[in-house]
């Protein structure tokens, strides 16, 4: 990858408290007949998303040039939509509605042209994709230059589950040809530009980040990933830091990437394509569920073949991710109710739920990179609780004295639920146990023994931001 930068960041912008991961972006709360229920649009083949697009150029350079016409972005905007529509076990559909409403020609020139359009997207009129061509809104936005762009939803039906309408915002400055660091102004490959923009659109469709291969990010290995584990980097992955996959030969989608859009919009041939891989992640104690514990699935890897299906064929889900991750404290009175999103049954605190393709697998439990806050949060808690125990792989007899690195193998074949997939972590610290779950919203698992979270705002080396 021909650039200065070590990472680029993709982050959900302009919504706060809620990104449910790795899967939903967001899951329904107490309004909701279902509490814990992914967030979905409404959508069949009679009934596609329909979505507005700005009619300016995509990208123009510090002169005013521009570089990609209206044409030429509406035409990448509509194939990267495909990208997700034509996943075969997926049944999600996206329909072109015209310009953009409500602001003159149909140019988000403006942060008051932005505001216009925004809140025609809040009342649910409808769902744009602006292209920020020279960066201009984004600063007015008072965001990072080094955002690639980001997406948000808008309206949701919160007691039927819908998103009614959202927004993506794409910074054309990445593609006006000029890089000077400068300036913050860098240049991405018309690849790694249409990678992100498949990112935002996944996100508009209701998809959170997704972690798998986070050794690979932890590495700073930049620009020059391997293959196998390039090849199982969800696309939702919280940061954009490797070549395109294109360039590598890979599709834009992961695995983990097609699964997750196709149980959020399971079409004809998803039972016969998918199993799950479900269960609990306990505390030492054996009782205490663990939220926010990344759990990941990885095919065995076929010695038979080139390449390590282990790295490349995998799949995730993060425990509690269906609880909220602020179910509020009435004593102060200042979080009476928590988040509006997110179930409320304590049964589904440490509980996850993996869609994975017919094969052999382990399946092994992780921290989150502490890291991912904010808009690139990977589950329900934001800041992710790190080092409460060490990464384990599951086996039959699970104790909190076991052997980590043993692990036993899965089987599971089309349409089946292999259940109770549980582990218990080892040795974690007594404090994290048996409190009251719904007592209060801020005592999730921040005693002074874990250690101090942090994120970055400028990492070392970054580049930018996509959503």
């Amino acid at each position: 990858m021909k650039r200065p930068v070590a990472a680029l960041f993709l982050s959900y912008l302009l919504v706060s408290g809620f990104a449910f991961a790795g899967g939903p972006l967001t899951v329904t709360g107490p309004a909701a007949p279902n509490p814990g229920q992914a967030f979905v649009w409404a959508v069949s083949s009679a009934s596609p998303i329909r979505y507005t697009v700005d009619t300016g150029p995509l990208s123009t350079n510090p002169s005013g040039q521009t570089i990609i016409n209206n044409a030429q972005g509406l035409a990448r905007v509509k194939s990267l939509f495909d990208n997700w529509h034509n996943v075969s076990t997926a049944s999600i559909n996206f329909s072109y509605a015209g310009p953009i409403t409500g602001v003159s020609g149909g140019d988000v020139m403006t942060m008051a042209d932005f505001n216009t359009v925004h809140g025609s997207c809040n009342a649910g009129t409808q769902s744009p994709v602006i292209f920020d061509a020279n960066g201009s809104l984004l600063h007015a936005l008072g965001l990072d230059p080094l955002v690639i762009g980001f997406a948000s939803t808008c309206k949701l039906d919160t007691t039927a589950g819908h998103v009614t309408s959202a927004l993506i915002l794409l910074n054309g400055q990445f593609q006006d040809g000029v890089t000077n660091q400068n300036t913050n102004n860098f240049e991405l490959t018309v690849d790694e530009f249409d990678e992100a923009m498949t990112h935002e659109i996944g996100h508009f469709s209701g998809l959170g980040h997704s972690q798998i291969n986070l050794d690979l990010f932890q590495s700073g290995v930049v620009g020059n990933c391997d293959t196998d584990r390039l090849a199982g980097l969800p696309l939702m992955f919280p940061i954009e830091f490797c070549q395109s996959r294109k360039s590598a030969g890979l599709p834009i989608l992961s695995p983990d990437d097609t699964a997750w859009i196709s149980k959020l919009y399971p079409g004809t041939t998803f039972a016969s394509a998918y199993g799950t891989i479900s269960g609990f992640v306990f505390f030492s104690d054996g009782i205490t569920h663990v939220q926010g514990a990344n759990v990941v699935a990885r095919r065995v890897d076929d010695p038979n073949t080139p390449a390590d299906e282990s790295k490349r064929i995998a799949f995730s889900s993060v425990s509690g991710f269906e609880f909220t991750g602020n179910p509020g404290q009435p004593i102060t009175g200042s979080n009476t109710a928590g988040s509006s999103f997110g179930s409320r049954n304590p049964a589904l605190i440490g509980y996850y739920e993996i869609p994975v393709s017919p094969g052999t697998y382990t399946v092994q439990t992780e921290n989150v990179g502490p890291t991912f806050t904010r808009g690139s949060l990977v589950g329900p808690l934001d800041p992710p609780t790190v080092n409460y125990a060490a990464n384990e792989f599951w086996h039959q007899y699970e104790s909190a004295y076991d052997d980590p690195l043993q692990k036993d193998l899965l089987t599971v074949s089309a349409n089946q639920m292999v259940s109770n997939i549980n582990f218990i972590l080892n040795q974690t610290n007594p404090l994290l146990h048996r409190f009251d779950q719904l007592e209060d919203g801020e005592l999730r698992l921040y005693p002074s023994q874990v250690p101090f979270l942090f994120r970055f705002t400028y990492p070392v080396g970054a580049g930018g931001i996509w959503s």
